[in-house]
């Protein structure tokens, strides 16, 4: 955490602009963790595809103490992921969790296609074929939120 909280100190120096947090799959752990330990409080986070089921490599994004975050949160998923670690049906516990997040928002998308392991970035889980819409949802609610 003190290394994280050293980089977005020193992207502060350089330009003050929002700093949002941004983890895919099992990157969704990791920046839950510094959303709710970080001392430099980001702007906002966001989270794709998220680790909704825990396993002995990490720890399901809805096991954090999500009322501990109180930054601006975007969670988006595919209603299509096939990975067993991700799966859809469990996301409203991530959004039921941010209590204390002064703004939250689920965006499921749907469409696209799969050529690839379903955990792997050439699939649903990945957004594969609708990478501009899910790019551009997420940017309206970072520019909405900043």
């Amino acid at each position: 955490m003190q290394d994280i909280d050293a980089v977005i100190n020193k992207l502060r120096e350089f330009a003050d602009v929002p700093i949002w947090l941004v983890g895919t799959s099992r990157g969704t752990e990791s920046v839950t963790n510094i959303a709710i330990a970080s001392q430099q409080r980001p702007h906002g986070l966001v989270l794709t595809s998220s680790m909704t089921v825990g396993d002995g490599k990490g720890r399901a994004v809805p096991d954090f103490d999500l009322s501990r975050i109180n930054i601006p949160t975007l969670i988006t998923y595919h209603e299509n992921d096939g990975c067993n670690k991700t799966q859809p049906k469990h996301v409203h516990r991530i959004k039921n969790g941010l209590v204390n997040a002064p703004a939250v928002e689920l965006k499921m998308f749907s469409g696209g296609r799969e050529q690839s392991n379903p955990c792997e970035a050439m699939s649903y889980h990945g957004y594969l074929g609708i990478e501009d819409e899910v790019v551009n949802a997420i940017a309206t609610f970072v520019l909405a939120n900043s």
